[in-house]
């Protein structure tokens, strides 16, 4: 859960702290590409004149952006909006609810469910949200929406997104339902958003769509990828390019060949689900342990020192112990960096839900319990290796977590999900900016780095042409 309650550099904004008729507090759920969708309906309401509040008590419209991609994203983004619905009760503000949970139960549900609710706008309706919020409905729908506001500007990197939308057919999954097929964006188009925000300062911008290796696919025939990070690969500055949400089947030698460019942060997230074949066709995707085993090995001769990142989701009907061990036997010999672990869950609509709610909770739970167990003991391993390495790291700014030093990631950490890199607090550190470091110590998974020398960023983003 994010708060989107604070104005960043370079945005042309400001943040209300007193209150007034036309401020907004947007709570954002769920994943980036959530948080991208976030940052367009603030340009939106920017660009018209509203200021965003520091806190829902100081906004006189709350907004939640949903998710509700499975059962317990649904409660939480319930609960969230029963929550925040009992500011308006209580002082009169106005109420509006976006996304996800919009497209997948409709407005009329959501009316009845909600009440409190004054305005409601499914992701094709973002364009129509300043509209709505004066009570005037066209019917529209569809146009795009533009963007020029961050929410992640001011530590130095911002979300890209370039596709929405799905074709592929897990049959576990609800977004193509909720977000509908595949539909990506014109490469001048994130070109020309990719500049604006390097010109504002960004040195990392990270790709996000539900599978960015389908890039294109419905633009020009096939997958476009490599094509893409060659234009955005081109553009001047000093900054680097990361990919999120790589299906790997379509991780080729094209995209690990584009990956070797200097300006790409050698890290790869894939989410693998699963290792047993059986329980992989029934979840409608491709491979196995050998298919996996070979993919990982070629990545790693193409890309040595790259992190790897994986998904894997645990419960699914037909998970027995043979499988589930064959699964905790693959992550042992594969040592990922970080891992990202699932329970399944049942969703109605979805191809799997005949198949039942898979394993009982109970065993589910002891499952995750003892992946999360055997990962932790791997990445503080991972961690102990960097000691004494030199890395370039983007500060993000001072820790909340821990006073006394600032925030900072390399290439082998994704934003808000991996692990952070701890500097000391000294002169000359900057939010948003680049520096090299020298690895001294390990907290768990976490790295204790002093700066070696302050580094000047260069400013030369300007994206003619």
């Amino acid at each position: 859960m994010r708060l989107a309650g604070m104005m960043h550099e370079g945005t042309g904004g400001t943040v209300s702290t007193r209150g007034g008729e036309r401020t907004f507090f947007l709570l954002t759920l769920g994943c980036p590409k959530n948080e991208v969708d976030s940052d367009v309906i603030a340009s939106l309401l920017l660009a018209r004149g509203w200021e965003m509040a520091a806190g829902p008590e100081e906004a006189s419209l709350i907004l939640v952006n949903t998710c509700s991609f499975i059962v317990p994203a649904v409660r939480e983004s319930v609960e969230a909006i029963m929550d925040l619905g009992g500011y308006k009760a209580r002082e009169g503000k106005r109420l509006a609810v976006a996304g996800c949970l919009v497209s997948r139960y409709g407005e009329k549900i959501l009316r009845e469910l909600l009440p409190e609710v004054d305005v409601f706008a499914a992701p094709h309706r973002y364009a129509d949200l300043p509209a709505l919020l004066e009570g005037v409905d066209e019917g529209g729908g569809t146009r795009p929406a533009a963007r020029d506001f961050s929410s992640t500007l001011s530590k130095g990197y911002v979300y890209v997104k370039i596709a929405e939308g799905c074709d592929r057919r897990c049959s576990y999954c609800t977004i193509p339902s909720i977000r509908g097929p595949l539909r990506s964006r014109p490469p001048a188009e994130i070109r020309e958003e990719a500049c604006r925000f390097l010109e504002e300062g960004a040195r990392e911008l990270v790709l996000v769509a539900q599978d960015t290796t389908s890039y294109g696919r419905d633009l020009f025939g096939e997958p476009s990828l490599p094509a893409l990070l060659e234009e955005l690969l081109a553009l001047p500055g000093d900054y680097r390019l990361r990919l999120m949400y790589m299906h790997p089947a379509g991780v080729d030698e094209a995209v690990l060949a584009s990956m070797q460019h200097p300006r790409m942060q050698p890290y790869l997230d894939l989410p693998l689900q699963h290792v047993d074949e059986g329980i992989l066709r029934r979840m409608g995707r491709w491979g196995g342990r050998e298919e996996y085993r070979g993919l990982l090995e070629r990545i790693r001769e193409r890309l040595p020192g790259a992190a790897l990142r994986a998904t894997f989701m645990l419960g699914f009907p037909g998970e027995d112990e043979r499988s589930f061990a064959a699964l905790r036997a693959f992550l042992e010999e594969m040592r990922f960096d970080w891992l990202g672990l699932f329970g399944y869950s049942q969703e109605e609509g979805t191809a799997a839900y005949p198949l039942g709610a898979g394993c009982r909770p109970g065993v589910v739970e002891r499952r995750l319990e003892e992946i999360r167990a055997l990962q932790e003991e791997i990445m503080c391993e991972n961690a102990g290796r960097m000691l004494g390495r030199k890395l370039l790291v983007l500060v993000e700014g001072e820790s909340e977590e821990a006073p006394g030093f600032w925030e900072a990631r390399s290439y082998r950490e994704a934003p808000e999900i991996d692990g952070v890199i701890f500097l000391p607090a000294t002169e000359g550190l900057r939010a948003g900016s680049w520096c090299e470091v020298l690895v001294e110590a390990t907290e768990g998974i976490d790295l204790i780095a002093a700066p070696l020398a302050k580094r000047v960023d260069r400013r030369d983003n300007a994206c003619g042409g």
